[in-house]
């Protein structure tokens, strides 16, 4: 069976549940791949157009039509671990971008139509997001000179008239919501390997597929978070209690 872009992305998605290390598939999905050379071409899975392939593929595989971008970016990164190469983290962001802006909530009155304008702004929201999270949730950083809402607010809510469309900028009430949202939960990466544990945005991500079972998941999984939180200090549990 040869290896394809797509035969690459259902091993990724898969192996999350029986103990791929998320680490290795966000420095794998961060890779850019090889270009040919002069008599001497590596083999297609080492190639930069299979690795920007398989990226598109990962991110296709998300179910994000119809979720606010918060929510499609906090289940996007339960499936991996962003490394911390800054070159890999854009280029798995601008993949995400990609995929999720003109699926998600905010593509009905937020973002642009234009599919460019739409993620670019997708892709400065949720890196802004992620520096939100990480400012927010950083034990090292005193609470005195953690970003305050007006901040965030002040940061985000005009990208300029190349990603913005003219008179629209994203409201008050929504930057402060995202504030709010992540402040209030941080964006987690649960721990590897088949142990029975799952946060909310990970039973989302498995249940993409069959829309009508999402809202049970809601009811039935909503009591077992927060559950494993990895930090810039290691990761802490919160004694869930996982229904038996």
């Amino acid at each position: 069976m040869p290896v394809t872009p797509k035969s690459v992305v259902k091993f990724l998605r898969n192996g999350i549940v029986l103990g791929l290390d998320k680490r290795k598939v966000g420095e794998y999905l961060g890779e850019a791949g090889k270009s040919p050379q002069a008599g001497k071409s590596p083999p297609d899975w080492e190639r930069d157009w299979f690795h920007k392939e398989t990226l598109k593929e990962y991110c296709a595989s998300f179910h994000f039509k119809g979720q606010a971008l918060l929510d499609c970016l906090r289940m996007f990164l339960t499936s991996f671990r962003l490394p911390g190469e800054a070159q890999q983290i854009d280029r798995i962001l601008q993949a995400f971008a990609e995929s999720a802006a003109l699926q998600c909530l905010e593509s009905k009155d937020l973002f642009s139509s234009d599919a460019k304008k739409a993620s670019d702004a997708a892709y400065l929201l949720s890196f802004s997001i992620i520096m939100l999270n990480t400012d927010l949730h950083n034990r090292n950083i005193r609470p005195d000179r953690k970003m305050k809402v007006e901040d965030f607010i002040k940061n985000n809510t005009d990208y300029g008239r190349d990603i913005m469309d003219p008179d629209k900028t994203f409201p008050r009430e929504f930057l402060a919501g995202i504030y709010q949202s992540i402040r209030d939960e941080e964006i987690r990466t649960m721990g590897e390997g088949a142990d029975g544990v799952m946060t909310f945005e990970r039973w989302k991500d498995i249940l993409r597929g069959d829309d009508h079972r999402v809202p049970e998941a809601f009811g039935v999984f909503q009591m077992t978070q927060p559950l494993i939180v990895e930090t810039s200090t290691g990761v802490e549990c919160s004694d869930p209690k996982v229904p038996g």
